[in-house]
């Protein structure tokens, strides 16, 4: 069914204790600290809600700090291997010189002890011993890399980066010579080193060469430690979409149990970021990929139709409760697009605006437990580049991508935010204060101190 959210209201506790009189969004300097966290640490269970903020001087290092704010990664095991050798003595003194390999008869390097033999009348005792013993370590490390002035490549990448176990970084798309950003190219270096011994390192760069040019992935490919690079991209939006869900599904499994294409899709239209980033955290939720409409209707090239078409027809689960392909529509203009082309669709989340949307999204997908701890990020829905990475980052805590104002805390999303947050969870914010004010964290401090009825500086 489809879910229409009405505009809700800050408590009045929340609302009295931040009286805003904010200006423009955009700030020549950082208005607060930078407040780093870190997320990998496994959590106690605490007696109110965690309200945290990543958040630096600019978008690409905002995504920087995230990465370093977590573990990454992917079965990450460790293998010894072991170095046996015989070590042999005898008891006469005209063979104190014997070599270890004096005997090449059928003795196999397997027994502990080998039994004392008698040999031209000395008495000869051998035994295995350790000769030598290496430990080495054996995992994955995934890196995605997007252009941090667009968003049509990278909209679809939160599923991608959720079965990855991936950060997501931005770079610029001009730098002079097709320079690598030093503050990229440092935390590649150090996730691509992070972990003793052997690891597969690989880049993923979302886009062609007018997003990320040669350059740029040429100086990737030479970091110590990084294996290979890979990239996604295609004729248009449509198409990058596409394959970046293929590969996702493809190459990288979801966890549904069925094969191939049985994946749950999550239509949200591309001409905008704002709808996509929510479904993609949705879609992570939900062994699902996220595809693009052309606002209201299919883009004129087919790509997403056909990827539709190819998804399985048939499913026999053989008894194993294994996931049967749906597809849901985030927002208005791809509710409104499946409708035109007789897309049949399981659900649709949609509201008057994104943040409604956004909302509808996470009501309709999200099984939040009422015990324990659930994950939730919050991030401005007017500017795409730190959404972009809180979504990746939010898909990898399972959570719900939740929008506002940049200024001030939006009506819904307070509203949802104080009916679900409970004892023990974690609301993030993600953005400067060129892209959300720190008073919104504030005003979500505050909102949640009242609901508990805590000190806000405690949270």
């Amino acid at each position: 069914m489809s879910k229409n959210i009405g505009r809700g209201v800050l408590a009045a506790a929340a609302a009295g204790a931040m009286a805003l009189t904010l200006g423009a969004p955009a700030m020549a300097a950082v208005d607060d600290p930078d407040q780093g966290i870190n997320v990998s640490v496994p959590p106690e269970y605490v007696s109110k809600a965690e309200v945290l903020r990543i958040a630096d001087s600019t978008r690409i290092l905002t995504a920087v700090e995230a990465s370093e704010s977590r573990t990454w990664g992917r079965k990450l095991s460790s293998n010894t291997v072991t170095t046996l050798k015989w070590s042999c003595s005898v008891d006469s003194f005209w063979l104190n010189d014997l070599p270890v390999n004096f005997y090449p008869g059928d003795w196999e390097l397997g027994d502990v002890f080998y039994p004392t033999m008698d040999w031209t009348g000395a008495q000869v005792s051998c035994e295995v011993v350790v000769d030598e013993s290496t430990t080495t370590w054996s995992g994955k490390v995934d890196i995605i890399v997007a252009r941090e002035d667009d968003y049509p490549d990278a909209i679809s990448a939160a599923p991608l980066a959720d079965v990855l176990n991936a950060p997501i970084l931005l770079h610029p798309t001009n730098l002079i010579n097709g320079e690598l950003h030093p503050a990229v190219q440092a935390e590649i270096q150090r996730l691509a080193n992070d972990y003793p011994g052997k690891i597969r390192v690989t880049v993923h760069l979302l886009g062609g060469t007018n997003a990320l040019s040669h350059g740029v992935e040429n100086k990737i490919d030479v970091i110590p430690g990084v294996d290979r690079t890979l990239r996604y991209q295609g004729v248009d939006r449509f198409q990058t979409a596409a394959n970046i869900a293929r590969v996702t599904v493809d190459e990288y499994g979801l966890d549904s149990g069925a094969d191939g294409n049985d994946v749950n899709v999550y239509l949200t239209t591309g001409h905008d970021f704002a709808d996509a980033l929510a479904a993609g955290a949705a879609a992570a939720n939900n062994d699902g990929i996220v595809l693009l409409t052309a606002g209201e209707e299919l883009d004129r090239r087919g790509i997403t139709d056909q990827f539709l078409m190819d998804l399985e027809t048939w499913v026999n689960d053989d008894r194993w409760d294994i996931n049967t392909s749906e597809i849901f529509a985030v927002g208005g203009p791809s509710t409104r697009a499946a409708a035109a082309f007789d897309i049949r669709l399981a659900d649709s989340f949609w509201g008057a605006d994104r943040y409604e949307t956004a909302v509808a999204a996470a009501e309709g997908v999200f099984d939040l437990s009422p015990i324990g701890r659930d994950n939730f990020a919050v991030v401005s829905g007017h500017t795409f580049a730190d959404a972009l990475v809180a979504s990746g980052f939010i898909a990898n805590l399972d959570g719900p991508l939740l929008l506002t104002n940049p200024l001030s805390l939006t009506g819904v999303t307070a509203d949802y935010i104080e009916e679900n947050v409970e004892d023990g969870d974690r609301v993030i914010t993600f953005g400067g204060p060129d892209a959300l004010r720190v008073a919104v964290t504030n005003e979500i401090k505050a909102l949640l101190a009242a609901k508990f009825a805590v000190d806000p500086e405690i949270l």
